[in-house]
């Protein structure tokens, strides 16, 4: 259902609102919020029906005697269109009513629910209509998860949002190892049909907490960015930001490997001497309960020894589990294994959701999470298929070895690439103040605008400045420029103009807008070493094709 947000912390608002003088404190403190309490309720019970339904398809898929491929199809149908789709839903979330967006995401898997439900009463519950319906509720996922990941500050106060995260964390991993269970024996007493009706009734009540829920809307001075310049946006901030693209690339290698354990599970539970329905949500279970240990875990691991070690040292152990499950059937021995394998797989990916919700800008930040789930659900989804197609060939046992030995070779590779720690005080909003429009007719969303800074930069501070100017060409491609450049004048030597041309006006007014604290410190550092007798000079060039002109009469042909 709803994949929690993970991170121990998040960013406050600048300001906390007046109207709430409420003190109260602890990690329980979001709790005397009523809209926060009943969507989290409402929250557990979706995510117990996800899970309860994860058991039922699984299991349909393995007893129609599906290929080893089929069943690990699950896992693709659930992550293709959270890959495919998820930058769209970011560039939403981050220009629209999240509430609404939500909705619309909910209501489409709960469309998807129902026709589950359906088929399954009426017997045309076949492989193929299971994963088709599958796909069709991972689409509804893929709208509603970054903007729910990106929502939790508007659901409480500033100095709750830390708290908050980390209950809808506590309420995904509880549902993790609750859910199984419960989706076992129902599964057990009642049939598929039954499980799949569960989790449709348990989409309503969430359906209802998000359509009852009201809150002060925050403000827009700027209109919202269309799909295209917001994807552009995402991906040109991704290129410039270290931080992102490493998460990426680290989360995607990791899920590639780590998918073994999900696509093959049930399969491992079904080939099993002991193994039935109630095995395999105990097996899932297993790893929910290991997820809850792990997150109580995560950040004092974190604080020891950091977030980069802390996830090779996790993917490691997650990799010798892959081996224990490849090599051993005693289910005395799979399951404390899979408790561990549970706490390795939260400890990973909430340190990679930690960097991402914490070391990025709230201007991007749901598409900064929506790519983020694109490269881990890419992994996954890539992952799945290979390692059902490999258990076709040289079975599940050794598909699951095959894929520790693939994850601890990505450790090796990995190790020397570090996270930055996560400081997030320097992301803080610091907007810079608007220009003064052209005073002629123009359209702010046509036409490219030149911007020149004129600096006066003595020769003796020329290294150290052309050392500054580096950051602050990331800055300005990061927040949307499309091209930078640096020059200094052939006739006076300590004579620069910085150059950067960005799409429109309206495009220059983000940029600015955008602006955080460490942007600003990287701009103020540049400006401290100008030495002319006031600030640097700052104009503003905006072309042709913003207006229309006519030429006179005499030059036309």
């Amino acid at each position: 259902m709803l994949q929690s947000v993970s991170p121990k912390h998040d960013l406050p608002l600048e300001t906390e609102p007046e109207a709430t003088p409420d003190t109260r404190s602890g990690v329980l403190a979001p709790f005397g919020i009523a809209a926060f309490r009943i969507i989290w309720i409402c929250n557990l019970f979706a995510n117990l029906g996800t899970w309860a339904q994860s058991v039922a398809a699984a299991w349909v898929v393995t007893e129609a005697h599906a290929s080893p491929l089929m069943v690990a199809m699950i896992q693709v149908a659930a992550a293709l269109p959270l890959v495919l789709l998820s930058i769209v839903s970011g560039v939403l979330a981050d220009n629209h009513d999240r509430r609404k967006v939500m909705l619309v995401g909910l209501f489409l898997e709960l469309s998807g629910a129902v026709l589950i439900t359906t088929l399954a009463f009426l017997g045309y519950l076949d492989p193929r209509m299971l994963i088709l319906s599958i796909l069709w509720l991972s689409l509804g996922s893929s709208i509603t998860i970054p903007a729910w990941q990106a929502a939790v500050n508007e659901q409480v106060p500033p100095r709750m949002v830390g708290d908050a995260v980390l209950l809808n964390s506590v309420n995904y991993n509880v549902a993790r190892a609750a859910g199984p269970a419960i989706g076992g024996l129902l599964l057990s007493a009642t049939g598929p049909a039954w499980v799949f009706l569960f989790n449709a009734l348990c989409y309503v009540a969430l359906i209802w907490a998000i359509w009852q829920w009201r809150r002060e809307i925050p403000k827009r001075t700027l209109p919202p960015e269309h799909i295209f310049e917001g994807v552009v946006a995402a991906l040109r901030f991704t290129q410039y930001s270290s931080v992102t693209r490493l998460v990426m690339l680290r989360s995607f290698l990791f899920g590639i490997s780590a998918s073994a354990v999900w696509a093959l599970l049930p399969l491992l539970a079904h080939r099993n001497p002991d193994g039935n329905a109630s095995v395999y949500g105990y097996m899932l279970g297993a790893l929910g309960i290991g997820a809850i240990i792990g997150s109580t875990l995560v950040s004092r691991a974190r604080r020891r020894i950091g977030s980069s070690r802390l996830i090779s040292l996790a993917a490691a152990v997650l990799a010798l589990v892959m081996l224990i499950l490849g090599a051993v059937d005693s289910l005395w021995v799979l399951f404390p294994v899979l408790v561990v394998g549970g706490s390795c797989w939260i400890a990973a990916v909430a340190t990679y959701n930690s960097a991402v919700q914490i070391l990025v800008p709230d201007w991007v930040k749901a598409r900064a999470l929506a790519l983020y789930q694109t490269a881990i659900y890419g992994g996954l989804a890539l992952g799945s298929f290979l390692w059902g197609h490999f258990a076709g060939s040289i079975g599940v046992h050794g598909a699951l070895l095959a894929a520790g030995c693939t994850l601890l070779v990505t450790v090796a590779l990995l190790y020397n690439s570090r996270l930055p720690e996560l400081e997030p005080g320097h992301i803080a909003p610091a907007p810079d103040r608007a220009p003064g429009a052209p005073t002629f007719a123009f359209n702010p969303e046509r036409g490219a605008v030149l911007v020149s800074i004129e600096y006066r930069i003595p020769v003796a501070h020329t290294r150290d400045f052309v050392r500054a100017s580096r950051p602050l060409r990331r800055l300005r491609l990061r927040n949307g420029a499309e091209r930078w450049a640096l020059y200094r004048d052939v006739s006076d030597q300590e004579s620069w103009q910085e150059l950067f041309l960005v799409d429109n006006w309206i495009q220059h007014l983000r940029m600015l807008d955008r602006l955080t604290i460490e942007d600003r410190s990287i701009i103020d550092t540049i400006n401290s070493m100008h030495s002319g007798e006031g600030p640097p000079v700052v104009r503003h060039g905006v072309s042709y094709e913003s207006g229309s002109y006519e030429a006179p009469p005499d030059t036309l042909g």
